[in-house]
């Protein structure tokens, strides 16, 4: 693992910082083709991207703080919540979409492949920091240790960083294939959450979080309220016209 990339005097530059640098390059590049095909103006898809980049930091980051009362961490990945991320990068795209006068369910989604995008390099982050969000004692061939990570250990676990990451990145792939069949206002992006919502409710299992509401953990709560979401948005948006945002 390596959590530090190296310093220079006093600033210390993170691999998962990196990651998730490359993250916002990454969705960024294509919100921004998403937005020229609609022929809207330029400038949204970068606006998109931001206002989703900085929600969701600042979204993860306040939950896990609120959670477990932690300030450590950082651009290192351990102090930050998957959870908190989505919500704070919603909010954060909704108030984009209102100040600028766009249809929200317009906005969401264009977002919706680069969030995807976007959390996938973020795992692959969360995998090369060894930041704790590994899984459960595991003796599959693809099971690995974590010694040197920023949350170490040397029990073989489940690498559930990885499992993630693949996942993401077929949700991805699968959204931006369908980007122009489900054109309806917010029907991408329930697609996004049903999918999303539904990977983080299996990885759960082989990950180390506590099950803390009756069989399930906080995730999983949480995923299956995506998963409604979700649901909810495709059936709701299977009638209604396609639309398109002013340029």
């Amino acid at each position: 693992m390596f959590p530090e990339l190296g310093s220079i005097g006093p600033l210390t530059f993170y691999s998962f910082g990196l990651m998730v640098a490359l993250g916002f390059v990454a969705a960024g590049w294509f919100v921004a083709q998403d937005v020229r095909q609609r022929g809207l103006r330029a400038a949204l898809g970068l606006e998109i991207m931001v206002a989703a980049a900085v929600g969701g930091l600042v979204g993860a980051r306040v939950y896990y703080i609120v959670e477990t009362g932690d300030t450590g961490g950082g651009l290192s990945g351990s102090g930050l919540a998957w959870y908190g991320g989505v919500i704070g990068g919603a909010l954060a795209v909704v108030a984009l979409a209102l100040w600028r006068g766009v249809p929200v369910g317009v906005v969401a989604n264009i977002a919706a492949p680069g969030l995807a995008i976007g959390q996938c390099f973020g795992r692959i982050g969360c995998q090369v920091a060894g930041d704790g969000d590994y899984g459960t004692a595991s003796s599959l061939p693809w099971a690995m240790s974590y010694p040197d990570g920023t949350v170490p250990t040397d029990i073989r676990v489940h690498p559930t960083p990885i499992y993630e990451s693949l996942a993401l990145l077929v949700i991805f792939f699968v959204l931006w294939r369908l980007r122009g069949r489900l054109a309806r206002p917010w029907s991408l992006f329930g697609l996004y959450a049903l999918l999303a919502g539904a990977m983080r409710f299996l990885v759960e299992f082989v990950r180390r979080n506590p099950e803390e509401v009756g069989a399930l953990t906080t995730a999983q709560v949480f995923s299956l309220v995506l998963i409604v979401v979700g649901a909810a948005l495709l059936a709701a948006t299977r009638r209604r016209p396609p639309q398109l945002a002013p340029a």
